[in-house]
């Protein structure tokens, strides 16, 4: 006899059988029905856990961008010295990783996190969070010598990822395949961590102090 699906397990498959569905047939053409289908559940299970289908796709966005952030939590939590390496590592990878998700699989998912304040504001205490680690990061930075101290690093933390936010989805039209028919995916994505990487390291050279600059060219 099959042990009756908790209501964690269900949601779990619910989100799972959607975001396939969703991916092969589109938002707009797959039913609530079809997803309960999927997973063999009446439909009324389905609405027990989610209003409609818009509510199940912020869902998987939400879950995509809580994946992430726990990913990049634990990048930033095992940085080793030099910290400001890196951290610089750390900033030109994460939006690589985020792209190249977006790109292959979850493209709107991606976007709708970085433009959805209902989603910012759920996710508000784990981003807060991540400031918060990487405020640590530039402070243990600050203080093996390689960059100059600053009164508030969560604040510098927060600056510098305003300034890399142009590298998330929604991408640019440079950075767009659906918009660049004269590059493959991987030419764009050479280019958009070439342009990355430029801004990232504009960026942290003016955090320097001579004794980085010495110590680790």
């Amino acid at each position: 006899m099959a042990r009756p699906k908790t209501q964690l397990n269900r949601r779990t498959e619910i989100l799972d059988a959607a975001q396939k569905l969703f991916n092969e047939k589109g938002f707009e053409k797959t039913t609530m029905q079809e997803i309960a289908d999927f997973i063999g559940i009446g439909k009324g299970s389905v609405y027990l856990d989610f209003k409609n289908k818009d509510e199940i796709y912020v869902a998987i966005a939400e879950r995509y961008a809580i994946s992430h952030i726990e990913d990049l939590k634990h990048q930033i939590n095992n940085a080793k010295s030099p910290y400001l390496a890196s951290l610089e590592k750390i900033l030109i990878n994460h939006p690589l990783e985020v792209y190249d998700t977006a790109i292959h699989r979850l493209q709107k998912y991606a976007a709708l996190i970085h433009t959805s304040y209902q989603i910012k504001e759920k996710l508000k205490h784990l981003i807060n969070d991540l400031f918060s680690l990487v405020g640590s990061l530039l402070k243990k930075a600050a203080q093996n010598g390689e960059i100059r101290e600053c009164e508030d690093f969560e604040s510098l933390a927060h600056l510098l990822h305003v300034s890399i936010q142009g590298f998330f989805p929604p991408y640019d039209i440079k950075y767009s395949p659906e918009h660049r028919n004269d590059l493959s995916k991987e030419e764009i994505r050479s280019l958009l961590e070439k342009d990355l990487s430029l801004v990232v390291k504009i960026l942290l050279a003016g955090l320097k102090t001579v004794k980085y600059e010495n110590n680790y060219k």
